[in-house]
């Protein structure tokens, strides 16, 4: 409910046409905005989970509006001290992408390499090393990805010592 209320709201902006009031606001002009990103779809994951995934080709119509928007865009240490030195370009955007996983070297960076836009991106150290997997997200996608999978375990056996053991059953065999 919160979210269909949400993507109204943010609609009816649009089209009465607050977001281009605030895009050429005095206020927009003197602030910089940092957009965040998780990951790029590999594959579904965006449908997933929309909040850490985005599909490649979102990311890169939100590519475009910058370029289209005359943003410019700037390697985030260095918008962090123009904006501290108060010397800010108009319409400064810094790029940040969580842990660099592969997914942004396989999507997000050869769309930003072709805009040109610097990114921030951040590496997880434990798991630069670690290399595996994050678990619960892990397991979390495949839980998903079977959603609508079956598992029949009503032919499933052992035989022990000669005698047949069904799940949760006692043996067949008498002793």
């Amino acid at each position: 409910m919160l979210k269909k209320l949400k993507q109204t709201t943010l609609s009816t902006l649009k089209t009465s046409g607050v977001f281009r009031l605030a895009e050429n606001s005095g206020w927009r002009h003197r602030r910089l905005l940092i957009l965040a990103y998780h990951g790029i779809s590999l594959d579904d994951e965006h449908q997933w989970d929309p909040s850490l995934y985005m599909n490649p080709a979102t990311f890169r119509r939100r590519m475009e509006l910058l370029r289209d928007s005359k943003c410019n865009v700037l390697p985030l240490g260095e918008a962090i001290r123009s904006l501290y030195a108060q010397n800010l370009p108009e319409r400064s955007v810094a790029l940040t992408f969580d842990d660099g996983n592969y997914d942004f070297y396989e999507k997000a960076q050869p769309i930003l390499r072709e805009f040109g836009f610097p990114v921030t991106v951040y590496l997880t150290t434990f798991y630069s090393h670690y290399q595996k997997p994050v678990f619960d997200v892990v397991c979390s996608y495949l839980l998903w990805k079977g959603r609508d999978a079956k598992l029949d375990l009503s032919d499933i056996s052992r035989i022990v010592h000669g005698k047949s053991y069904h799940l949760l059953r006692f043996p067949t065999d008498s002793y």
